[in-house]
């Protein structure tokens, strides 16, 4: 089972989440709220994949967490969600290796079909 680190703010939206993504067959070992509390749990805690809200407390945003783990030679795969699907988020989300913009509200089957390709990398 892929181990998966889910950072979001919204308390429902991570219970929703969590709850979609053990049903898809993944093992949420730990949330957080902010940026910077997910990229030390990251670090720590080595997942599979990470499920990120773009944006999240504190300074930094779902991106910035990716940016920082390339810094660190980090390609852990990354979805990122958001309900900025205009053109400029996505190019934004492209500039990074193993990252894949999801919009928001997630649907079962887009966050499986996102997870699949995700769990390949």
């Amino acid at each position: 089972m892929k181990k998966v680190i889910l950072l979001e703010d919204d308390p429902l939206l991570v219970l929703v989440q969590k709850k979609m993504l053990k049903v898809l067959g993944y093992d949420v070992i730990e949330t957080a709220a902010s940026g910077e509390d997910g990229l030390e749990k990251i670090k720590a805690l080595n997942p599979d994949i990470i499920v990120c809200d773009q944006n999240l407390l504190g300074d930094m945003k779902g991106l910035d967490v990716v940016a920082a783990l390339r810094e660190m030679n980090n390609e852990v795969p990354a979805l990122i969600l958001s309900g900025d699907t205009t053109f400029e988020h996505l190019q934004k989300a492209s500039v990074h290796s193993n990252v894949q913009p999801l919009a928001k509200p997630v649907k079962v089957e887009d966050l499986r079909k996102s997870m699949e390709c995700a769990a390949a990398f």
